[in-house]
C-alpha cells in the first residue's frame, strides 16, 4: 500500500496582512485539498493554531467583525515593558477563542516559529503551551513585549525565519505550499512616503481632533507632504520588512517551495487589522492564481 502524501502548509508574517491566511485555507479546502500538517510564524502561528485547532470559522467570525475602534480597544499601550503594546487583551482573547491550551490538542500537527533573542537563533515550538508559542511568534519587536520562557527572551519568529518552510518539512510534510505575505510590502512603503499633500488637505489634516487622527492613523487614509519625516512605527516596520525580504528570499533559494502563494494587498498596513475582509479575499485570489499548480494536489488527498 502507497504512503500518504501529506502535505503542508507554512504561513509566513505580515501583521494585519497575516488575514489573508484565512482565504488561502478556505480556498485550498474549496479546492478539496486537504493540509495535513501547518506551521507558522508570526500572524501566522496565529492563524495556523486556529486551523490546527478546528477553530478558524471562529477566528474569521470575529476578524470580520472588527471596526477601527474594535482595533484600537485591544491594544494595551505601554512604555516600560519592551514593546509598545503588552499584548495582553488580545491574546487573551485569542485564547478564549482558540481553547486548546497544549499543542497535543490540536487536530492537526502544528509548529510556531520564534527568535531566541539571546542566541539569535530560531526556535521550534511544537509541544506544550500553545498560548505561549503563539504570543512569542507574534512579538514584533518593538511593537509587543518579548516573551520568557526557560531562561530566555523569544521574540517574533520571522526575525530568522519568515515563511517557515524548514519547519514544515521537518514536521512531516512532502509537500509544502508556502504562503508570503511581505512580497509586496516595499509597495506599501513606496505609496506611502511618496503622498503628495495639497495646503487644503494639510489644513483639514491639522483641524482634526485626537480620535479622528487615531483613525486616520489606523486606517491609513490621511495626508501629509512628501518632506514631512516618516513615524516611528513606518520606520521600524519598514525596516523590518526589507530585512525579512531579504533573509526570506535566501532561505527560499536553498529551500523552495512545491508551490508558492503570494496574497496581494500593499493597502493594508502593520495595524489595519480591522480590514480583513480585503485580506481574507486577497487570500483566496492568490489560490485561484495558482490553480494549475494546486490541481495535483487534490488528486493526491483523495483517500
Amino acid at each position: 500500500m502507497e504512503r500518504e502524501i501529506k502535505i503542508g502548509l507554512a504561513l509566513g508574517s505580515g501583521a494585519a496582512k497575516g488575514w489573508a491566511h484565512i482565504g488561502v485555507i478556505n480556498a485550498l479546502k474549496e479546492m478539496g485539498i486537504k493540509v495535513d500538517i501547518v506551521a507558522g510564524c508570526s500572524v501566522g502561528a496565529l492563524v495556523g493554531a486556529a486551523h490546527a485547532s478546528g477553530r478558524l470559522p471562529a477566528l474569521e467570525t470575529w476578524v470580520r467583525s472588527f471596526s477601527y475602534w474594535d482595533v484600537l480597544r485591544l491594544m494595551d499601550f505601554s512604555w516600560q515593558r519592551g514593546g509598545l503594546l503588552r499584548g495582553k487583551r488580545v491574546f487573551s482573547a485569542v485564547a478564549q477563542l482558540i481553547r486548546n491550551d497544549n499543542f497535543e490538542q490540536c487536530k492537526l500537527k502544528f509548529g510556531a516559529v520564534t527568535t531566541n533573542l539571546s542566541t539569535g537563533r530560531e526556535l521550534w515550538l511544537t509541544k506544550g503551551d500553545l498560548h505561549l508559542a503563539i504570543r512569542a511568534s507574534c512579538s514584533m519587536p518593538g511593537l509587543l513585549a518579548p516573551v520568557w520562557h526557560n531562561g530566555y527572551w523569544l521574540v517574533d519568529g520571522a526575525v530568522v525565519n519568515p515563511v517557515p518552510i524548514s519547519l514544515t518539512r521537518a514536521l512531516g510534510a512532502d509537500i509544502v505550499i508556502a504562503v508570503d505575505l511581505q512580497h509586496d510590502a516595499h509597495l506599501m512603503q513606496q505609496d506611502l512616503l511618496s503622498v503628495q499633500a495639497t495646503p487644503e488637505e494639510l489644513g483639514s489634516v491639522k483641524a482634526l481632533n485626537w480620535r479622528d487622527k487615531i483613525r486616520q492613523r489606523l486606517t491609513r487614509s490621511h495626508v501629509r507632504p512628501a518632506n514631512t519625516s516618516p513615524t516611528a512605527m513606518e520606520i521600524m516596520s519598514t525596516s523590518i520588512h526589507v530585512l525579512e525580504n531579504r533573509l526570506k528570499r535566501n532561505r527560499m533559494a536553498g529551500d523552495p517551495p512545491d508551490v508558492l502563494l503570494q496574497p496581494y494587498c500593499p493597502q493594508i498596513s502593520t495595524l489595519d487589522f480591522h480590514r480583513a475582509e480585503e485580506a481574507i479575499e486577497a487570500g483566496r485570489l492568490a489560490v485561484e492564481k495558482q490553480r494549475e499548480q494546486l490541481l495535483p494536489l487534490v488528486k493526491n488527498n483523495k483517500r
